[in-house]
């Protein structure tokens, strides 16, 4: 094991189990708080890659509209988020309209500031939602290791197996071989935890279910991956010693927790 992968190793056990132990054995408002400093330390990032010129009064009002998406979702207050993204689009508009320099800029970066609060403000405060659900808390916990295993499998898979790549233009190291590693790891956790955790619940829905959460877990980070090549950058930051930045760490979530939101939001309706 080389230098980096021990720093990889070390970061990820002493950051992992205390996340994990937060949020399975934290007060209720942890897991809100910790999704709050999550999307602001990602926007943060997302906006020095895609904004690096950007006006400081556009990055802050990017930073505060995104924040209020993780507010909204810790008071379940699910009926504002349409009414709030018609508000932030017209604020924005005007900000642009006020603060731009030429239009071609204006529009440019009108539009990235809208996507950054979308990408990481809303889509994370999906977590959040899913924890006001029934058995929430279980819930997240089925989350982060469901997507978390379909990640080393994806790894594993593709250093084993892989042989095809997958789209070179965006991330020459991803394979095939390894999406399928990443989407079989993935159910396989599902199934293990449902056994154990979840067991009054259908079994047999857990494997559209994790293999959803696979999918889209990969589909999240080549999403960021596209970001940074854009940015010609590694990695989104240097938060975290051998792992990159904030975003390097979401961006398996920003698409799988909505995908595991709404697919709830339908089957608990259904008695899983």
């Amino acid at each position: 094991m080389g230098r980096i992968e021990k720093k990889k190793v070390a970061t990820a056990l002493l950051i992992v189990p205390p996340i994990l132990g937060l949020i399975a054995f934290g007060p209720d408002p942890i897991l809100g708080l910790m999704v709050f400093v999550a999307t602001f330390l990602g926007l943060r990032e997302f906006y020095r890659l895609c904004l690096p010129h950007s006006k400081p009064i556009e990055r802050v009002t990017g930073l505060g509209l995104g924040l209020i998406f993780s507010i909204l979702a810790f008071y379940d207050r699910t009926s504002a988020i349409i009414p709030f993204f018609v508000f932030t689009f017209l604020l924005l508009a005007i900000l642009f309209m006020v603060t731009s320099d030429s239009l071609s800029s204006g529009v440019s970066n009108f539009a990235l500031t809208f996507l950054g609060i979308f990408y990481i403000g809303f889509l994370l405060s999906h977590v959040t939602l899913i924890r006001n659900m029934a058995e929430g808390r279980l819930w997240v916990l089925f989350l982060i290791l469901t997507v978390w295993s379909g990640d080393v499998f994806a790894l594993l898979s593709g250093v084993l197996f892989g042989r095809h790549k997958l789209y070179p233009k965006i991330s020459p190291n991803k394979t095939v071989e390894g999406l399928i590693g990443a989407i079989l790891g993935s159910i396989l956790a599902a199934l293990l935890y449902s056994h154990f955790f979840l067991p009054s619940f259908n079994r047999w829905n857990f494997i559209p279910l994790g293999a959803g959460l696979g999918f889209f877990g990969q589909l999240g980070d080549f999403t960021e991956s596209m970001l940074k090549r854009s940015a010609q950058v590694k990695d989104s930051g240097s938060l975290f010693p051998g792992h990159g930045g904030m975003l390097d760490r979401l961006d398996s979530f920003l698409f799988s927790a909505p995908f595991l939101h709404y697919s709830l939001s339908v089957w608990l309706k259904e008695s899983l």
